[in-house]
This record gives C-alpha cells, sequence and structure tokens, in this order.
C-alpha cells in the first residue's frame, strides 16, 4: 500500500471531525438540518485551518444518500466518491489556474444540466480570489440565482479580493487559527495511533510551530518523524534542524546577566562551529525574548507563548523596560541582517551590544525625565519667601535629578493636585505595567495633603481609596526608594476616603486672599 502523508491521511471527514472551528461547523450543522440551503459559500481563513476540508463535507451533507442531513454516513457511494475526489457531480477547480471569464462560461453551461446521480450539482472553486475581475463579473448572475440543484462553495486565503459584489451573495464563515493545545492533542492521537515514541516537549514544539495550521503541523510532523526514527525527542529536533535549543541559549543569556564578554562570545562561536546560521541565533533569541516578556506580563496561558520554569527564572533578572529595550535592537538587527555585509560580524556586535543592556536609553525615557525636570522648575507650591533645602530622588537606585524641598521644620500644610506631585507620577510609571489595578486607582486621586511627613491620597470612589489603602505599606517602600530611605526614614503614604468638600489649593489660597485684600476684585 503506497504511503500517505498524515494532512491527507487524516483530513476531516465529518463536521465533528473538524477541530478549532466551532461557529462555522454549528451554523452550517444547523442550516442543512433545517433544509436551509444557501446559493453559495465562501469559506475565508488562514492556509491549512480546513476550508476545502468544510467544502468537502458540505458536499457530502448535501448529496449522502441516506438525507440531506448535517451528519453524512461517510459509507454510501456519494459520501465515498467526493471524499476520493472523482465524484461527477461534485466538481473542484482551482482558481488559480482558471481565471479567466471563458473557464467560467463553461460553468455557466455546465449548470444547465441537472446532477446525475446526487440531489446537488456542487461546485468549489479554491483559492477563489485569483479569478480575474471579468470572471467575477460573470459568476455575478449565476450565483445569485442558480438552478436550485447547484451549490457553490468557495474558499481562499485573502477574502480582501473578492469583491464585494460577490461577498454580499454569498453565506460568509471566517476560519480561525486553530489553538496550539488543540493542534498538540491531535498530533498526540497520531502518534500514538502509529505507536510512534514521543516526548511531550517535542511534541509541543511541532505543535507551536505549526502556527495555527494543522497541516503544516502534520507536514512538520512527518519530516521529524522520519529523521527520528520513530523516537520524536526535542534534543533530535534541535541537532537534526539546526536550531540553537533552550540549553546553549540560556547559557548565551547567563553571559549577558553576568556581563561576561567570553563566555558570550565562546557559547556564539560554538554554535557556529556546530552549523547554526546567524539568521536562526537571532530567531531564537527573539522568540526568548518575547517568552520572558510575555512571562513579566503575568501571561500564564501557554496558548500564546512557552511559559517554562526557566523562563520564569530568567525573567526576574530583566525589567520590563529592559526587556523592550533588548527586543527593539534584536529586531533592528534582523531587519538590517539581510543586507549585511557579513552577518557573523554583525550579530557579535548585537550580542557585545547586549552585554550593555542595563545602560540602553529608549528616547521615549529620555523625555519622560526631561519632562519630570521642567515640571521641577514650574511647581505649583515654589514661592521664593520659603526657605528650602536640596535633596536627591533616585529613581532605579540611580542618581536622578536635584529638586528643592521644604525644611522639615516647618510643619506647613501643603495641599496639591495629584498630576503635581513627583513622588506619585514616578511611582506610576514604574507599576504601570505590573500593578495595572493599582495604577489605575492612582489615577484617581483626588488631590494630595503634604503634612507631618505623611503623604495622603485623598479618593472620592470607595473602590479605589481600598485599593490604595491595602497597599499603602507597599507605595511607601517605592516612595522611601525614589526619595532615598535616608532622607526620611518615617515617611508614610497614607489613603483617606473625601467625604467633605475639596479643600482649596495653595494657589486657590493665594488668589482669595488677594481678592479679600482687593474687596473683592481680581486683578
Amino acid at each position: 500500500m503506497s504511503y500517505e502523508v498524515s494532512a491527507t491521511k487524516y483530513r476531516p471527514q465529518t463536521f465533528d471531525d473538524l477541530v478549532g472551528q466551532e461557529f462555522v461547523v454549528s451554523t452550517v450543522k444547523n442550516s442543512i438540518n433545517n433544509q436551509q440551503i444557501a446559493n453559495a459559500y465562501l469559506l475565508s481563513g488562514p492556509r491549512g485551518v480546513g476550508k476545502t476540508s468544510a467544502a468537502r463535507i458540505i458536499a457530502k451533507a448535501l448529496n449522502c444518500e441516506n438525507g440531506t442531513s448535517g451528519s453524512p454516513c461517510n459509507q454510501c457511494d456519494n459520501c465515498t466518491t467526493i471524499t476520493k475526489g472523482n465524484n461527477n457531480d461534485v466538481l473542484e477547480i482551482d482558481g488559480a489556474s482558471n481565471t479567466s471569464i471563458n473557464d467560467i462560461r463553461v460553468i455557466q453551461e455546465e449548470i444547465l444540466y441537472p446532477p446525475v446521480s446526487s440531489k446537488y450539482k456542487v461546485y468549489i472553486i479554491d483559492e477563489v480570489h485569483m479569478l480575474s475581475k471579468s470572471a467575477f463579473n460573470a459568476l455575478l448572475k449565476t450565483i445569485e440565482e442558480p438552478p436550485k440543484y447547484v451549490v457553490f462553495i468557495f474558499a481562499t486565503t485573502e477574502v480582501n479580493k473578492v469583491l464585494p459584489t460577490i461577498r454580499s451573495r454569498c453565506q460568509q464563515f471566517n476560519f480561525r487559527l486553530i489553538p496550539t493545545d488543540i493542534i498538540f492533542n491531535s498530533l498526540k492521537i497520531i502518534l500514538e495511533n502509529n505507536q510512534i515514541k514521543y516526548q511531550d516537549e517535542a511534541v509541543s514544539w511541532i505543535a507551536s510551530h505549526g502556527n495555527g495550521s494543522m497541516r503544516d503541523a502534520y507536514t512538520l510532523l512527518d519530516q521529524i518523524a522520519s529523521f527520528c526514527n520513530n523516537d520524536i525527542t526535542l534534543k533530535k529536533i534541535e541537532e537534526k534542524l539546526g536550531l540553537v535549543g533552550e540549553e546553549k541559549l540560556l547559557k548565551i543569556i547567563k553571559g549577558i546577566i553576568e556581563q561576561k564578554r567570553d563566555l558570550v562570545l565562546l557559547e556564539y562561536y560554538s554554535l557556529l562551529d556546530s552549523g547554526i546560521s546567524c539568521e536562526q541565533i537571532i530567531n531564537d533569541l527573539i522568540e526568548f525574548f518575547r517568552n520572558i516578556l510575555l512571562s513579566k506580563a503575568n501571561l500564564g496561558n501557554k496558548k500564546f507563548f512557552d511559559n517554562t520554569p526557566k523562563t520564569k527564572e530568567i525573567s526576574q533578572y530583566f525589567s520590563y523596560e529592559e526587556i523592550e529595550n533588548i527586543l527593539e535592537i534584536l529586531f533592528k538587527t534582523y531587519e538590517t541582517s539581510r543586507y549585511s555585509l557579513d552577518i557573523q560580524i554583525e550579530l557579535e556586535i548585537l550580542l557585545l551590544k547586549l552585554l550593555n543592556y542595563k545602560e540602553l536609553i529608549r528616547p521615549k525615557k529620555i523625555l519622560t525625565e526631561l519632562k519630570q525636570i521642567k515640571d521641577l522648575f514650574f511647581k505649583e507650591n515654589f514661592s521664593p519667601i520659603e526657605s528650602h533645602t536640596t535633596t536627591q530622588i533616585q529613581l532605579d537606585e540611580k542618581p536622578l535629578i536635584n529638586i528643592q524641598k521644604k525644611n522639615n521644620d516647618e510643619n506647613t500644610n501643603i495641599i496639591k493636585k495629584a498630576e503635581k506631585s513627583d513622588i506619585l507620577n514616578i511611582i506610576k510609571s514604574k507599576i504601570e505595567t505590573t500593578h495595572f489595578q493599582l495604577y489605575t486607582a492612582l489615577n484617581n486621586v483626588s488631590f494630595i495633603e503634604e503634612k507631618d511627613n505623611k503623604m495622603i491620597l485623598f479618593f472620592s470612589h470607595k473602590m479605589y481609596f481600598d485599593l490604595v489603602h491595602e497597599n499603602e505599606d507597599y507605595l511607601t517602600n517605592e516612595a522611601l526608594v525614589v526619595i532615598g530611605p535616608n532622607q526620611n526614614k518615617n515617611f508614610k503614604i497614607i489613603a483617606k476616603l473625601n467625604t467633605d468638600e475639596k479643600p482649596l489649593s495653595q494657589a486657590e489660597l493665594n488668589l482669595k486672599k488677594v481678592k479679600d485684600i482687593f474687596q473683592g476684585s481680581e486683578i
């Protein structure tokens, strides 16, 4: 018996076999069961997700000898011949090679004759977007009012290229990418049926590199099963396909973290000696740091990325901003490497640049710090009459800027707007990505009162007050990092629910005094 590839051998034969497309399956099954047959169906979506298979299943459901229903028997002559592709009443046409108006005229002539042995004559046109504009126009009247025994099923990967006049005459179904966990389970069933040994990590790698396409995953599985000799392991995949591998990649990342130039370059040259391409190294570095970035965002869903224990461990050494900087450099190098005179040298420079990842500053960060400096020079409560001392604000334990602060000896009660508090703004910028709910609550501070080494945050909504109240100690610690614990050990952030009228700010108090002096007249 001749060999049959997995993509063909395990092609879905019923609607229940069409995994990952629940909406399409339920809608089409119900319409067929209720005898609500459309003149034309338009199936769109990425490659390898089941469009052509669904078209054949619809054809079998319409022409099954046991009656038109959403569950074809797959045993009668009509069902078996449609599955084999040699049914006289179900015609599959390649839209890429039959693009002219003459090809459509042939169809127009054929539909005048009723089906030979089936209830419906079904035309399946694959890659229908390849038809010429004149061919599309010739189809308009045909698909709008065809004979009652004719059904058109169009499949395309680029539905935007199908004329709107065609789309408006069809029932449209958008096929989605198949989730990785569904592909993973399907691959395991095939391996177990064929009695092939496997590691879950290896199957998971195949499923993720199917990129949502079941056909691509099946094709990759056939290739890997061949060179793994029916014992699929991740190590064999990495060796045969020239992949960097997590173990070798972690050695490079460790050298970057520890800033060991010799270790990074040694591992890099080792990868080149083993036959791994520079492009593959860049791709794997991008994928690795992308996984770390999503891990920092506390996403535990394996449908989106490979969140291994080692990924979580490494993510602790990088801040969110540092990973963004690294990924920006990696993508830029990937883009320019296609035009590089010597990609090996360019990758060397990239790795050496990553050793200084903590010193990388993005333009956005520079603009933010410049804005902070500007705001400090135009503080609402600045007064030249009051005495000041200089203290240092720190961000990420590095000196940032010098600002003026009132003497602690003065028992002054200061009221200010939330957006005018430098400490609060810096804290919000640090927790924006890690504590989003707390960040949202801090954006709803009504006003701030500074009194006796305390920063009192007033809230009008109890929900935000409760959240900040529970995190007072955490916010105080973050504030001490900013102002420096040696400057004021007794500093405390306190949340308070504001039930009274909002007090006047310092500027508003000054204006009131001036108006009193001039008997209510503004100047």
